[in-house]
């Protein structure tokens, strides 16, 4: 019967068929949730912009083959010069058996189709 009646009573809105204790319970609830995604996202975002100051204050990267350079014609005296240069202009150069893995785009090309 208590069904009946629920059915024929109309749509009352969920909140009215709760308990004060239990909206006020929810309410509390929601509010702890929507403070802690806020804190949470200040957090990251803090985080985010340390790493970008970070990296901002990191030198440009080249990875040399030297054994590339080499096959190209030029001997180590060129390629030190080379590598020097680009380390007064603010890159950091390193030898390309030094580093295990990186992306393609911070290798030099040294064979004879780059023209050097």
């Amino acid at each position: 019967m208590d069904v009946e009646q629920r059915a024929g009573a109309g749509h009352e809105p969920a909140m009215a068929s709760l308990t004060t204790p239990l909206r006020w319970s929810l309410t509390l609830l929601f509010g702890a949730v929507l403070a802690g995604a806020v804190v949470g996202l200040g957090i990251s975002q803090k985080r985010l912009a340390a790493l970008a100051r970070d990296a901002a204050g990191q030198p440009p990267v080249i990875i040399l083959s030297v054994s590339e350079a080499v096959r190209a014609g030029l001997d180590a005296g060129q390629i030190r010069v080379f590598a020097e240069r680009l380390g007064e202009r603010g890159f950091l150069v390193l030898d390309a058996q030094a580093v295990l893995a990186a992306p393609a785009e911070l290798s030099l090309p040294m064979g004879e189709e780059t023209g050097r």
